[in-house]
């Protein structure tokens, strides 16, 4: 009995492990805006573009090449993060992933995240190891240590289709925007993720983890003073409350929430990413 109770355990933690999504590494989150990389860490140590169309700029954190990070961006959009890549020996480093740090052994790494489906040769560099039905790979060097960690924006090949039950509640939103806590105001939100009042545009200019800290792009603030009157929004009058979707041709459905006159925050846009709906737009009056 107790044998088989470990067995579905493990099946249901496994399950549950290869369902995650992961959409943040070393505090930038994937979908975020180019120019968030170079005002976070100045200019790219180098660029490239592949044969595919895709580009890249790679950043040296550490003047001792301790430790560095990989941007690419599809060649679909060459302004939003579509992978990020931490490398390097810097077993200090928080990565924010999975408790994972830079120099672990292969028991340390695969007690955190399983054993890898499936390793590639790379020759002076190691092997690259990848897991199925999971946006992440790692390195680990000659010497059998953990020397880098990438995932990949792959949430339109998992999540092909919205699913609409996934679609969270007004009071969800309002109340996770009404937080005094950083982390979880962030957590609802994109990570191109932009507010529109008046005439002005403002977004995120830095990563998600210097935003958290220091609200350096002033968003956090907005939001929090914009938000406060969505407390008194009745969502069972028609006149003040309502959801449609947005339909774009060549983009992903967006679900809209219309919040009626005399509040501040006139919509909130969501779109589909990693298996749940984020905020994408706010537009205020």
């Amino acid at each position: 009995m107790n044998k088989l109770l470990a067995l579905i355990l493990c099946l249901v933690i496994c399950r549950a492990n290869a369902q995650t999504f992961y959409t943040s590494l070393n505090g930038f989150r994937l979908g975020q805006y180019r120019e968030t990389t170079r005002n976070e860490f100045g200019k790219p140590l180098q660029s490239g573009r592949y044969d595919d169309g895709y580009v890249y700029d790679m950043f040296l954190l550490k003047p001792d090449t301790s430790l560095y990070m990989i941007f690419e961006y599809a060649a679909s959009d060459t302004e939003t993060i579509w992978s990020i890549q931490v490398s390097g020996t810097d077993d200090r480093a928080d990565l924010g992933f999975e408790n994972l740090k830079l120099g672990m052994n292969k028991a340390e790494v695969e007690k955190r995240v399983g054993v890898a489906s499936s390793q590639e040769d790379i020759g002076d560099y190691g092997h690259t190891w990848s897991f199925d039905h999971r946006n992440f790979s790692l390195e680990m060097n000659t010497k059998g240590k953990l020397s880098s960690i990438k995932i990949i924006d792959r949430s339109a090949e998992f999540f092909p289709v919205p699913q609409v039950d996934r679609i969270p509640s007004f009071d969800k939103v309002r109340t996770a925007l009404s937080s005094d806590d950083p982390a979880t105001v962030l957590a609802m939100l994109s990570g191109n993720i932009e507010v529109y009042r008046g005439d002005s545009t403002y977004y995120f200019k830095r990563s998600f983890r210097t935003e958290q800290l220091t609200d350096r792009s002033k968003l956090l603030g907005l939001i929090k003073s914009s938000v406060k009157d969505l407390r008194s929004v009745d969502v069972k009058n028609a006149e003040e409350y309502s959801e449609s979707m947005r339909l774009e041709y060549g983009k992903d459905i967006k679900h809209v929430m219309k919040i009626g006159h005399g509040h501040t925050i006139r919509e909130i846009v969501m779109q589909y990413t990693g298996g749940e709906y984020k905020i994408f737009e706010i537009k205020c009056q």
